[in-house]
């Protein structure tokens, strides 16, 4: 008997137990939906710099001396920031310029040496000269080979006369010194052409040589002026040089780097510092190439930072660059990074001073919100647990802006619902819940 009072007093305890478990709400945190704004953002650590940066170069090669400027102090537009030695540039111009002068005492020389104009026109007069004589005796030989011709033909005549019994021996001897002295005639008459033809070669070969020597010297002239020329232009672009050893500022503003500042030699094209204005400045910042792909110009964004201490700077998108790179986060992982520019209206910091940048990907006025915590993943989609006449209730819900606390609820809950934060796995439809004191 006393058995089956224990017995019957286990049942009992255990059915009390069972009904204190079933009975007594399951502690949880809860939160009340309401209604308010969202914004959808992504955040990067960024670094100002300077909208218009000079990078200022050495225009000559050269010994530059010391600079004697410091990192931020003012500069205004023409201001000579940087020396480079000027003595071998004057060196170098007044070596060409005793060169050019050289050469122009080597073309007075020239005009000295040349023949003149009025010796090369004597030559053809007395070339033109030379050639009528020539054809004077010419003429004057064809005369005398004519007489000549007649009076060898006389003399035949008056010999065969006289064989024939006709003619006279007085005629004969008359013939032949006639014949003989057109022949002596005409001797003298090649003599003469011979000469006149000696005297007009003569006066040709003076012309030719008198022109071939002027031509000679004119090009010799030629060939000094255009080394003068050269040389000219050496020295202007050696002038030029030396007015660039004195290096100016292109711009008014501070000198951000002093990239060379001992005594040096440096070649032309070599930076020796940059100079800006802080007060014009821009943030740029490497983001996700996703989240960039969202973004466009004159979109708003945020920036903040332990710089400008409680002040948040409103800015726009004003340049998403189109190509991305590739980066190495601090994890290992390969990433694909775009650079993003951002308007800077806010107090001056200094040029890559690190930033905080937060550009709003899109936002709405009065949504109703749902805590981050409160959302769990069942199949593809979205679920919370609602709380309903004091039992948890599983709700699907579709969602759209997040910013990392809350998200925005486009259908499932209405704003005064409750919903459990953070739930346990093991909660299930039904179960009694009550909120944490």
């Amino acid at each position: 008997m006393k058995r089956w009072i224990w017995i019957t007093l286990g049942a009992v305890l255990l059915a009390g137990l069972w009904y204190y478990g079933e009975t007594r709400p399951l502690r949880v945190d809860t939160a009340r939906i309401g209604r308010g704004p969202i914004r959808a953002f992504v955040e990067e650590e960024g670094k100002t710099r300077v909208i218009d940066r000079f990078v200022v170069s050495a225009p000559v090669a050269g010994r530059l001396r010391r600079v004697d400027l410091d990192e931020g102090d003012p500069v205004t537009r023409g201001t000579v920031v940087a020396e480079i030695d000027p003595l071998p540039l004057r060196t170098r111009i007044q070596v060409t310029e005793a060169r050019i002068a050289s050469l122009r005492r080597r073309v007075e020389g020239v005009e000295r040496k040349k023949p003149k104009r009025e010796e090369l026109e004597r030559a053809n007069v007395e070339e033109k000269r030379a050639r009528e004589g020539m054809a004077i005796a010419g003429r004057a030989r064809a005369d005398a080979a004519a007489e000549h011709a007649q009076t060898q033909n006389d003399y035949r005549r008056q010999r065969s006369l006289l064989r024939a019994g006709a003619g006279s021996a007085e005629a004969v001897e008359r013939a032949k010194t006639a014949e003989t002295g057109a022949r002596a005639r005409l001797d003298a008459a090649d003599v003469l052409i011979r000469i006149r033809k000696l005297e007009r070669d003569t006066a040709i070969l003076s012309t030719s040589i008198l022109r071939a020597r002027m031509h000679d010297y004119d090009w010799e002239k030629r060939d000094y002026e255009a080394q003068i020329g050269g040389l000219a232009a050496t020295r202007n672009e050696l002038d030029d040089d030396l007015r660039r050893t004195h290096v100016k500022t292109p711009a008014t503003g501070v000198i951000l780097r002093i990239l060379r500042e001992s005594e040096q030699w440096v070649t032309a094209g070599t930076p020796l510092l940059e100079i800006g204005n802080v007060a014009e400045l821009e943030v740029e910042a490497d983001f996700l190439s996703g989240d960039a792909a969202r973004m466009s110009t004159d979109m708003t964004a945020e920036v903040f930072g332990r710089g400008l201490g409680a002040t948040i700077v409103g800015a726009k998108v004003k340049r998403v660059y189109p190509s991305a790179f590739r980066k190495v986060s601090s994890l290992g992982v390969e990433q694909q990074r775009v650079k993003v520019l951002l308007t800077f209206p806010g107090p001056p910091l200094g040029d890559r001073f690190r930033v905080n940048v937060r550009v709003i990907l899109d936002e709405r006025a009065d949504v109703i919100l749902v805590p981050e915590g409160a959302l769990f993943r069942q199949g593809t989609k979205w679920h919370v647990f609602r709380i309903e006449e004091g039992r948890a209730r599983p709700t699907a819900v579709k969602t759209g802006l997040r910013d990392g606390r809350f998200r925005e609820v486009v259908a499932g809950l209405k704003a005064g619902d409750h919903v459990i934060l953070h739930p346990d796995r093991d909660l299930k439809n039904g179960t009694r819940v009550g909120p944490i004191d």
